[in-house]
């Protein structure tokens, strides 16, 4: 099952702009402390980035979290410590996992959280703390189990269909984000490997509330925007 809604060209790039600024303010607005981790906080970007890519796809919803990345940087906003450069990708990388399990690329998905996990085993930290993998290889099963069948779900007119397809984007997402996190504080830092270890209880609180609340804001801007395209473009158009 593939997409066929086409958009205006100018509409999608207004939606880019527009993404981008949320992912700016959402970016800098801190949640929770980053355990082990001095001057890091998990932010709400950490909720609409995954929106981003579900709603924009994963080119342009991506390009847009590393737009928003990079004009942080130039700004001086530095909320993604210690990454640095390499900040913009990692909020970038959860929208185009999202947008390319919405989209029914569910391989490429696949393949990019199989390559981070394979990284983390490579590194000598990674395999002192290879129970933090709970997390991603939950993430690497739900896309085989659920495929392309998240895109049914996601045109789905019953909205518990619809949950579901944007709870299991939306996780995959987050956690392909997390992963790459997890790999530049190890690249980067001296961080100790017991500290990924000993943040697992906290991060199971964090990311089950990040996937409630994507789930909700998910659903909501998912029909609204389906409503939106019946109304402009018809209904073959608006799935």
């Amino acid at each position: 099952m593939t997409d066929k809604r086409r958009i205006p060209q100018p509409f999608t790039l207004s939606l880019i702009s527009i993404f981008a600024a949320l992912n700016i303010i959402a970016d800098v607005l801190p949640l929770t402390p980053v355990i082990g981790v001095n001057g890091a906080s998990f932010r709400l970007s950490w909720v609409v980035a995954p929106l981003t890519g579900l709603l924009l796809g994963p080119i342009a919803g991506g390009g847009s979290c590393v737009i928003a990345g990079v004009v942080e940087l130039f700004l001086g906003l530095q909320p993604s410590q210690p990454f640095g450069l390499f900040a913009p990708f990692r909020m970038g990388l959860s929208a185009v996992q999202v947008g390319l399990l919405v989209k029914g690329r569910w391989k490429t998905a696949l393949t990019i959280l199989s390559s981070l996990i394979f990284m983390w085993i490579l590194l000598p930290k990674g395999r002192e703390a290879l129970l933090v993998l709970s997390f991603h290889l939950v993430g690497f099963f739900l896309i085989l189990v659920f495929r392309t069948r998240i895109v049914g779900y996601m045109s789905s007119s019953l909205w518990k269909k619809v949950a579901l397809g944007v709870a299991v984007a939306a996780y995959c997402g987050n956690i392909s984000r997390h992963l790459l996190g997890n790999i530049l504080l190890v690249v980067l830092t001296e961080i100790p490997s017991i500290v990924f270890v000993t943040a697992i209880p906290f991060t199971v609180i964090e990311q089950i509330s990040f996937l409630v609340a994507s789930t909700i804001l998910g659903v909501a801007l998912t029909r609204t925007r389906a409503r939106a395209l019946i109304e402009a473009y018809g209904e073959s158009k608006a799935f």
